[in-house]
Formats: structure tokens, C-alpha cells, sequence
């Protein structure tokens, strides 16, 4: 006869080593993107542990991020780069809509806002894909914007993921949840999306071409 208190116990101590681990990975994120130009190799870092809590691989979860954030330093730079420089672009683009409306045409909202989404896609696959598979720059923007649209339902999820915490945080204490769990949250909701594929291409490799190496 199976003892149900064990398991339940069990699972119990699992969800809040989940909730702890995803607590600290949170503040870290939140400490290494302050810089903001190391935003790039703080993400890789999330999703490396994330992917870990999902494989219930135990370990320290503070030095491992920043083992591969300190790896990732300058690749994970050169991700990040392109997409600040965009994301900053459709700021500055509301910002003019908001202060003048008008003033742009309606061809450059629509380039912008064409633009900013396929960018908001492949951003969603860019950094897990970095944490999970060795490659240079090309190989990983170029599997990210693959997998960004071959699994185009998982990726509308992952975006998602983002999209109602945002909204949420209207009409909840925003400050306090960003802190806690703000970004690693949201991202962990999204790894539960991607990670089924990134099994499914380890099972087989050739079914989407990475041209990487897988880092273990």
C-alpha cells in the first residue's frame, strides 16, 4: 500500500524548493539586468536554471548562474544588442505617438509594429536557445528565428506568458512581484513551452538543423 503522506510531502518540499529556486534566480535576473547591456548573458543565465529545475537537476543554483552568466558574457552581449536597439526604437515610437499623435504615418507604424512583433517572437526562443545548445551568434539567432516560427503556437504561448502578467500589474502591487518573481515566473511558464521541443530535438537532431553542440 503506497503512503500518500510521503508523497504529498514530497511533492510539497518540491514545489517550495521550486519557488525558492525561482526566487533567487528572479533577484539575481533582476541584479545582473541592471546594467542593462548585460541583460543578454543574465537571461542565458534564467534560462539555464530554468531548464534545470525542469530536469529536477539539483545543484547551487546562485554559482551556477553565474558560471554561465560570466560564459555568456560576450555572446550573450551580442544577442542582446540587436533587440535593445529595436525595443528602444518602438519605445521612442510610442513616445512620439503619445507626445504628438499624428506625426508619424501610418506606414511606419505599421513597419514598426510588424517589426517589433516578429522581434517580440524570436526573442522569445533566443536566450533559451543560447543557455541550452553551444553555437556562435548565427547559429543561435538563426535556430531562434526557426523555432520562432515552425512552433508558432508554442511561441504565441511564451509571449503570452509576458503579455497578462504585464496587464495584470495594473491592478496589482507591481514593485514587490517584480522583485520576487516578476521575471522568472513568466519565464519559467514559457520553459515549459520550449523545453518539450529542445527534448524533441536532442531525441532528434536533424528534425530542426542547429549546427550546435549540445552543452551539458
Amino acid at each position: 500500500m503506497k503512503n500518500r503522506s510521503g508523497d504529498d510531502n514530497t511533492l510539497i518540499m518540491r514545489i517550495a524548493e521550486v519557488i525558492s529556486a525561482l526566487f533567487v534566480l528572479n533577484v539575481l535576473t533582476v541584479l545582473c539586468c541592471i546594467p542593462i547591456i548585460t541583460t543578454g548573458a543574465a537571461l542565458t543565465a534564467l534560462h539555464d536554471g530554468l531548464i534545470r529545475i525542469i530536469r529536477k537537476e539539483d545543484g547551487y543554483i546562485a554559482k551556477r548562474f553565474f558560471e554561465v552568466f560570466r560564459a555568456n558574457l560576450k555572446t550573450g552581449t551580442i544577442l542582446w544588442l540587436p533587440f535593445l536597439l529595436i525595443f528602444s526604437g518602438a519605445a521612442a515610437d510610442v513616445f512620439i505617438e503619445l507626445a504628438a499623435p499624428g506625426l508619424l504615418s501610418n506606414h511606419i507604424k505599421v513597419i514598426a509594429a510588424a517589426a517589433g512583433l516578429l522581434t517580440l517572437y524570436c526573442f522569445q526562443w533566443i536566450f533559451p536557445v543560447n543557455a541550452r545548445f553551444k553555437g556562435d551568434v548565427h547559429q543561435v539567432f538563426r535556430t531562434a528565428f526557426l523555432l520562432a516560427g515552425v512552433k508558432l503556437p508554442r511561441t504565441l504561448a511564451m509571449t503570452m506568458m509576458w503579455i497578462i502578467p504585464v496587464a495584470a500589474s495594473r491592478f496589482l502591487p507591481s514593485l514587490p512581484l517584480v522583485l520576487a518573481f516578476g521575471i522568472s515566473l513568466p519565464a519559467m511558464l514559457g520553459a515549459l513551452f520550449y523545453y518539450p521541443v529542445f527534448a524533441e530535438l536532442e531525441s532528434d537532431p536533424d528534425e530542426v538543423s542547429t549546427g550546435n553542440n549540445h552543452l551539458e
